[in-house]
């Protein structure tokens, strides 16, 4: 390997001073950069395609992903001027996860690392907006979901993004964009591969149930941060 690449792979020093970077680099802000750069992959590959359709995010916490998601948008209008148009949507209770059925407790998902206010969220989104429409939508799914997605005027989705962690509050997003999603719409879906990998648990639970109900096809389109998966909902199955 050495005479392969010659000096490069000689100079332990750089590979060292990387491992030490890299380590100390907290896991929450590898996994928000990529998840920056995962939305704006969706965005980009819904703009190239024309694909139109509103912006949906399930679990909004502090809105720093909201707000990527409305710079990407703008930023990527001049690949698809009607980009502009998009509805942006944010569902969270803005208060943690509430009462958690046995099946859903995780060691992390607890209210005290995700609840948030409101107001300051709405400030954040109001600053980054600039005339793009946007609606925050609080309360715990059960309640704000069961009236669907046309209750909210929205018809189609470009992008849904699912960060809600849990079986039942993903379930509950996934089954509101029934009606919604499209060939073409990508699925950004945090949070995969909790509770150990368990595909009878968790988001990838309620992920292969949304496919089954829907009767979709869907591609792995590729993976982020430490562990969320983005999928393009590819046709329905037969």
């Amino acid at each position: 390997m050495a005479g392969k690449f010659g000096l490069l792979a000689k100079l332990e020093f750089l590979q060292e001073w990387a491992s030490a970077l890299l380590a100390r680099i907290p896991p929450p802000v590898v996994h928000n950069l990529e998840k920056y750069h995962a939305l704006k992959k969706a965005h980009y590959l819904t703009a190239i395609e024309e694909l139109e359709g509103d912006y949906l995010e399930f679990g909004v916490y502090t809105g720093s992903s909201f707000c990527h998601s409305l710079r990407c948008c703008r930023s990527l209008a001049a690949l698809h001027p009607k980009m502009l148009g998009t509805g942006f949507f944010g569902f969270d209770s803005f208060g943690g996860f509430g009462t958690l059925a046995d099946d859903d407790k995780h060691p992390f998902y607890e209210d005290q690392n995700f609840a948030t206010r409101l107001g300051d969220v709405e400030r954040r989104v109001a600053r980054v907006a600039c005339g793009l429409r946007t609606r925050l939508v609080p309360g715990f799914f059960s309640e704000s979901l069961k009236a669907g997605a046309a209750a909210y005027g929205i018809t189609r989705a470009r992008v849904v993004f699912v960060d809600s962690d849990t079986h039942a509050s993903a379930r509950e997003a996934l089954l509101f964009c029934l009606p919604i999603v499209q060939a073409g719409t990508y699925v950004v879906l945090d949070d995969y591969f909790s509770y150990r990998g368990s595909e009878e648990r968790g988001v990838a639970r309620a992920f292969a149930e949304f496919l089954e109900a829907g009767r979709f096809r869907a591609r792995q389109v590729f993976t982020y941060g430490m562990g969320g998966v983005v999928y393009v909902i590819s046709g329905e199955g037969g």
